[in-house]
């Protein structure tokens, strides 16, 4: 395992000789095309870890006012880059440059670098002029320079405790794996995507590549070592330069987040280990009887019959029972979720296996028989989602499935794609058990003597069979992957995908177009719903097709702080609907722990209690301190389901990230840029979660204007004009939650289902600001068509005593608008209303004037009321 800090090369290679333009650079249609030549042949700096690439192309394309794509290719076009396809990334197709840009692009010809320069204030935002270009085939290196103390925000997926990144001496891997959230080291998605903010300016970079890479982040410059491919880099410069801005470009290139349904947004529960199926029915009924919320039931991997996907245990969880369970759930109001892993079953009469089997769809091997590795079921094939045909295999047996079960959504898991063994260890073991099915269970010498029989296997597959003159299996340059060897514990890198492409080239894909397959799988069974997917694994673009949970995180106080961290990543990539599991999964959770993160984890994207077989349960119910904090969060979330809704709506339509920390609403507060304590739900509702052991209070971060605490809606203080910071009281039980003063929230009245809750009156908490104003935003459709011809587009002003309404209105079942609380330095004047040619009195409480029982409209048009 090659995971040590001091094991990594930091160095650029000074030897390289580097490039120069050879003749002239060439307009294209769309931009620039600039051929270069190796500078030298000499052996120095030549052949560092590959083969030297002597000639390349860089292509520049102009392709947005606010995007700049700049490609470094190999002449010939030999290296493998990500498929230009849904289950890569689909590319712009453009037939002229944009105009108006808010970038320059400049370069110097021998040796070559180039700089991109933001237009609005000068600045270089990316300058590779002093720094080698690399590019072999199995190693590029290319570097810019950044300021000493820069910024910068993402590179994944990785587990943090901090979300801005450590810029002194430090390495993120990039590379899909299966690991259980170990911090620094890579994990299960592959994200070459950053953001810098400069000076309150903020811009973002994508270098879209699915090969292995280091990206070393060095005091002064930022450098990229990969292990295949080309460099293809994406610069992203939106006027204004916010931060929330770059994410929308960001997204305009990659695809934005799912549109969720209604019911997503409920609390959802889940454990590895329930036992049998009443197990499962008794945490059901746990929920109940204790009063909270459930809105999904999920069952893991119990469920099935020897750990093969589309089957039942007949003893612990038989088919009837889990049928009717899904039945009861539906009648319930609720919903019903299992687990898919991405293995299958390499066993004779499995229907799973052969089908696949006889349409040829699994990966293969270099000598063209069956890659066979091991997963839960033991020796297991891997569909490869790259087969013209394995759309015909995935959508009969998802449909099948959902329809035989009743299904609401699918759950993918080990889809990096994880492994148990090295090497297609159970090349011709059909039907045959391996020594374990949890060969880390064994002793230490059995382990080590398999592993080294599994390797000599491996290679001499390579030796014998593996044409590719690249060194697939152990290239020359190691990144830190946190295996090691890049076949330990996933896919070997030497099986191959349709069309002769090595997984080396492809394995960071793997999850995401698994993605791809299911939603379309899910779309072919149900066209009319808005499909639910969750998954482990994904790359860039993966937002477009599921939802992502963080993984496999622990019981420990380490990992609620980092859980903030990792979803702000994971939203800035454009994979809003995320979260992580809620009182952790590997590890004993406590009372406190668990009562401290179901507060914030009820407010997470997606909210799901999970934990694994091995610790006790951790159900909310089961201590009554967590039991009443969960009711009292759950309550407040439920009761903002329709401002979840609004900002999903806004997340689908622009990319903005529902979860987002305070410097990406307030950039030029200097205190915020390291505030990853905190989080902005949207831009109006701030949590102040406890997250240290035995704390009872918290040092808040408030930015300028008026905050009001959501319990009492008494302002924070009387100080609007700067950032400060408040010591909140935070009790056992209680969360902080601000509103920002000139929003308007609109509420639901709380219920145990959402469609409960969502059938309630609508209400608006007017939270006024130092000016006496507000504004606001809400969204209404039917909650669950994929297809949506009739919506709601409301947008609400609060000025000089008057709401008004307007926008789009065309949502014919809308609930009516009931009561309006208006909180602020104005508000207790406030003792009269009139609407439509009627006069309301205005009820004061603790100076909140609240209109009730309004039965305002939201169907028939703009609408204005006045106070007085």
């Amino acid at each position: 395992m090659r995971t040590a800090i001091e094991d990594v090369n930091f160095d650029v290679s000074t030897s390289a000789p580097g490039y120069s333009v050879k003749g002239k650079a060439s307009k294209t249609k769309t931009g620039l095309e600039i051929p270069l030549e190796i500078r030298s042949k000499d052996d120095e700096g030549i052949d560092l870890y590959g083969k030297t690439i002597e000639d390349l192309v860089v292509t520049v394309d102009f392709e947005a006012a606010d995007r700049l794509h700049v490609k470094i290719g190999d002449k010939d076009q030999k290296q493998v880059i990500v498929p230009d396809s849904p289950l890569g990334l689909e590319r712009p197709k453009l037939r002229k440059p944009a105009k108006k840009l808010n970038y320059e692009f400049k370069y110097a010809e021998n040796p070559f670098g180039f700089q991109v320069i933001r237009k609005s204030d000068k600045a270089v935002i990316f300058d590779t002029t002093d720094y080698p270009l690399v590019f072999e085939d199995q190693y590029l290196e290319i570097t810019t320079a950044v300021p000493d103390d820069a910024n910068i925000y993402g590179f994944g997926e990785t587990t943090l405790p901090n979300f801005r990144r450590d810029n002194v001496k430090n390495v993120t891997t990039i590379y899909a794996r299966d690991a259980g959230c170990p911090f620094y080291e890579n994990v299960y998605g592959h994200h070459p995507f950053y953001m810098e903010i400069r000076d309150g300016k903020a811009h973002g970079s994508l270098l879209l590549n699915a090969h292995g890479m280091d990206v070393l982040t060095v005091e002064g410059r930022i450098t990229w070592k990969v292990i295949g491919g080309v460099l293809d880099f994406y610069f992203f410069v939106p006027d204004g330069s916010k931060p929330n801005s770059v994410v929308h470009s960001y997204t305009d290139l990659i695809g934005k987040p799912i549109m969720i349904a209604h019911w997503m947004l409920g609390w959802h529960q889940c454990r590895w280990g329930y036992r049998n199926i009443e197990h499962v029915e008794s945490v059901i009924k746990g929920y109940k009887d204790h009063n909270i919320p459930l809105e999904v039931g999920w069952v893991d991997i119990d469920y099935m019959d020897t750990f093969q996907d589309f089957t039942f245990d007949p003893v612990n969880f038989p088919e009837e029972r889990m049928i009717q369970l899904g039945k009861d759930l539906h009648a319930n109001g609720q919903r019903f979720v299992v687990m898919v892993n991405a293995g299958k079953h390499y066993k004779s009469g499995y229907p799973a296996y052969e089908d696949g089997h006889e349409l040829d769809i699994f990966m293969k091997n270099p000598d063209g028989e069956e890659y066979v590795g091991q997963v839960w079921p033991g020796y297991t094939v891997y569909p490869d989602w790259f087969h013209p045909d394995i759309s015909k295999y995935w959508n009969k047996h998802v449909g099948a499935w959902m329809e035989r079960v009743g299904l609401d959504g699918v759950w993918i898991d080990m889809d990096e794609p994880a492994a148990f063994c090295l090497g297609s260890c159970g090349t011709g073991l059909k039907d045959t058990a391996p020594p374990s099915l949890e060969p880390w269970t064994l002793p230490e010498n059995v382990q080590t003597e398999m592993h080294a029989d599994q390797e000599a296997a491996l290679q001499k597959l390579e030796k014998e069979h593996v044409t590719d003159s690249r060194h697939l299996l152990y290239p020359n340059y190691a990144i830190n992957n946190g295996h090691g060897n890049l076949s330990e514990k996933t896919g070997m890198t030497i099986a191959y995908h349709h069309g002769g492409i090595a997984h080396y080239d492809y394995h960071s894909l793997y999850g995401h177009s698994e993605c791809y397959h299911t939603r379309n799988a899910l779309i072919e069974h149900n066209k009319t719903e808005r499909p639910f997917i969750l998954t482990r694994s994904s790359f860039v673009g993966s937002g477009r097709y599921a939802g992502h949970w963080t993984g496999d995180n622990a019981s420990k106080w380490e990992y609620l702080k980092s859980s903030i961290t990792e979803i702000f990543n994971v939203q800035m990539f454009g994979i809003t609907y995320s979260g992580s599991d809620v009182c952790g999964f590997n590890d004993n959770t406590t009372e406190t722990l668990c009562t401290r993160w179901q507060e914030l984890g009820a407010f997470y994207p997606f909210a799901r209690n999970h934990n694994a077989k091995q610790p006790p349960s951790q159900e909310p119910f089961l201590w009554e301190t967590t039991a009443e904090a969960t009711r009292k969060a759950l309550a407040i979330r439920y009761s903002l389901l329709a401002y979840y809704y609004t900002l999903f709506e806004e997340s689908n339509r622009l990319g903005s990230p529902v979860w987002q920390p305070l410097i990406f609403q307030y950039p030029n507060v200097e205190s915020f840029l390291t505030n990853d304590e905190q989080v902005l739900v949207g831009s109006d509702i701030l949590l102040s979660p406890v997250l240290y052991e035995n704390d009872t209070s918290v040092d808040a971060e408030f930015p300028p204007g008026l905050w009001y605490d959501w319990y009492t809606l008494e302002p924070v203080d009387d100080k609007p004009k700067k950032a400060r910071t408040i010591i909140l009281d935070a009790p056992l039980t209680h969360i902080p939650i601000h509103v920002r003063g000139g929003a308007i929230v609109p509420l639901k009245e709380p219920s145990l289902l959402v469609d409960e809750t969502y059938a309630s009156p609508y209400s608006l908490l007017i939270a006024l600001d130092e000016h006496g104003e507000a504004q606001g935003r809400l969204y209404i459709d039917d909650g669950h068509s994929l297809e949506q011809p009739e919506q709601s587009d409301i947008q609400f002003t609060f000025k000089h005593g008057t709401l008004r309404a307007k926008g789009k209105f065309g949502y014919p079942n809308a609930e009516k608008l009931d009561t309006i609380k208006i909180v602020g330095k104005a508000a207790h004047k406030l003792h009269r209303a009139s609407y439509n040619g009627e006069k309301f009195k205005v009820k004061q409480e603790d100076s909140v004037a609240i209109l009730e029982n309004a039965g305002v409209d939201l169907t028939s048009g703009p609408f204005t009321i006045k106070f007085k």
